[in-house]
């Protein structure tokens, strides 16, 4: 069940980078959208589904908003410099971080490992495949640059995974209900956060309410889209790491897409593929859900 959950979040994560870079809304504007659009989105929904969860539950989705508020202002920089192709290859790092993280939220699962030695070793060696294939996929300066301002942006990403995973446990068998307050509070935290930063920044408040801009917020519902999905798939995973690698797999429909959609188009240094990495990370995927499923 995982398997799908995580492989909708994927598509939906490619569509959301492409769109993120193509439709050219200003950062600041943005990051505000970022958090309220989904609040607004998902306000109706909720509305029927009083919140009936323990105050841990507000207390790791706050946290989770904060640090993606962060996290996004970073990546949607670096996003709009190098490209979401150059972005989506860095972040996965991070796979191998939350994979031993977990350990610290859930030491039990260290004696499964060990128990299973065979399959635990192919686990990890279909995790890191995937994690260099990415890596190697494009041996630029460019993505040199873009590893080492993203590189506080891993250990974060790993925690949000370990704490998404953790978060999912509170569902009582409502994850839906519980995967989409979840979501509403993360970008209630990011909302207010970003419309304080743009406020300190004395930018104008007219722009937010610009139409042609507002008539791009369709990008945020892809977003929700894969929030609420990846967090489906933590639900059913015994480890935040294999969600967050097949996540990853937005990469090979971002390099697809922009193949064969004119309306996705990168710098030409993007454009520069390498296909056995790509059948690497493919292989390495496949290996992972093999083994896992």
């Amino acid at each position: 069940m995982w398997i799908v959950f995580a492989l909708m979040a994927s598509v939906a994560s490619a569509f959301y980078y492409l769109f993120a870079q193509s439709v050219k809304i200003n950062a600041n504007v943005f990051l505000v959208y970022r958090g309220w659009f989904i609040v607004i989105f998902l306000l109706p929904f909720l509305c029927l589904y009083p919140a009936v969860f323990p105050i841990d539950f507000y207390v790791i989705s706050l946290l989770q908003g904060g640090i993606i508020a962060y996290t996004d202002y970073l990546t949607f920089t670096i996003n709009k410099n190098y490209g979401s192709e150059t972005v989506s290859s860095i972040i996965p790092c991070s796979v191998i971080i939350a994979f031993f993280m977990w350990f610290l939220i859930e030491p039990a699962i260290i004696t499964y490992y060990t128990e299973t030695p065979v399959k635990s070793i192919l686990i990890l060696l279909s995790l890191c495949g995937a994690v260099y294939a990415l890596l190697k996929y494009r041996q630029t300066t460019l993505t040199r640059k873009a590893f080492f301002l993203l590189l506080p942006v891993l250990f974060l990403s790993a925690g949000n995974s370990v704490l998404n995973k953790t978060i999912m446990s509170y569902s009582n068998e409502n994850q839906l209900i519980c995967a989409c307050w979840r979501s509403f509070l993360i970008g209630l935290a990011i909302g207010i956060i970003h419309i304080f930063v743009y406020a300190k920044k004395k930018l104008p408040i007219k722009e937010l309410f610009n139409p042609n801009t507002l008539k791009k917020s369709f990008i945020f519902i892809l977003l929700l889209s894969m929030t609420v999905s990846k967090s489906l798939a933590m639900y059913y995973t015994e480890n935040p790491a294999y969600v967050t690698c097949i996540v990853y797999l937005s990469l090979i429909w971002i390099i697809l897409l922009s193949r064969f959609i004119g309306f996705f188009k990168f710098k030409q240094s993007d454009l520069q593929t390498k296909r056995r990495w790509e059948f690497l990370f493919v292989a390495s995927v496949i290996l992972l859900i093999l083994i896992t499923h």
